[in-house]
């Protein structure tokens, strides 16, 4: 079996043909219904729905479960709607009779105030953290220039100076009288 070289990229009628058509789904994509035909009072009641937690069921809006506790919340949030309560009025409401655990959303104010500030906070700590101890290791760890040889390059005459000196070192240690002073 025979394959060709196909080279089908190099083609510029081929990418522009690619381009287009991923264009042409982008723009698909943006103009999709966004349910603008939702009547505005049905958005509310789902928009309070998922905002009031299901006081029997764990972690759930009353949106989400199918408690028969939840389903007469949904109902009495649809008809306070009806009656022309405001969001904050409905939900004063069931935090008067459950309490403010209700409300999947922290209030902004009091003690409450911390689980809005604190998860931030320490987000920004641990990132300060981790730049300070990244830095302290990279310290610890460099070697100074002046311990590597690798920078240093002596003259010939240097090299025979330090060698003599080195020479005369180990000719010191040698004398059976004891180290003498070189003329």
């Amino acid at each position: 079996m025979t394959y060709r070289n196909q080279n089908y990229m190099k083609n510029p009628k081929t990418i522009l043909t690619v381009a287009l058509a991923a264009l042409a789904i982008l723009a698909l994509a943006c103009t999709s219904n966004t349910g603008d035909d939702i009547p505005e009072l049905e958005r509310k009641t789902h928009s309070l729905n998922k905002a009031i937690m299901c006081p029997v069921c764990p972690g759930e809006s009353i949106d989400q479960s199918q408690n028969p506790l939840a389903v007469s919340m949904r109902s009495i949030v649809a008809e306070k709607l009806t009656d022309g309560w405001t969001g904050d009025q409905i939900k004063d409401f069931f935090v008067e009779r459950y309490g403010p655990s209700v409300l999947l959303e922290p209030p902004r104010e009091g003690i409450s105030l911390a689980a809005w500030v604190l998860p931030p906070m320490a987000v920004v700590v641990a990132i300060f953290a981790v730049f300070i101890g990244l830095r302290w290791m990279r310290r610890t760890t460099a070697i100074p220039s002046a311990v590597t040889s690798e920078n240093t390059v002596l003259t010939l005459d240097e090299q025979e100076s330090y060698f003599r000196r080195i020479e005369a070192a180990l000719d010191l240690d040698d004398t059976p009288d004891g180290p003498s002073l070189p003329s």
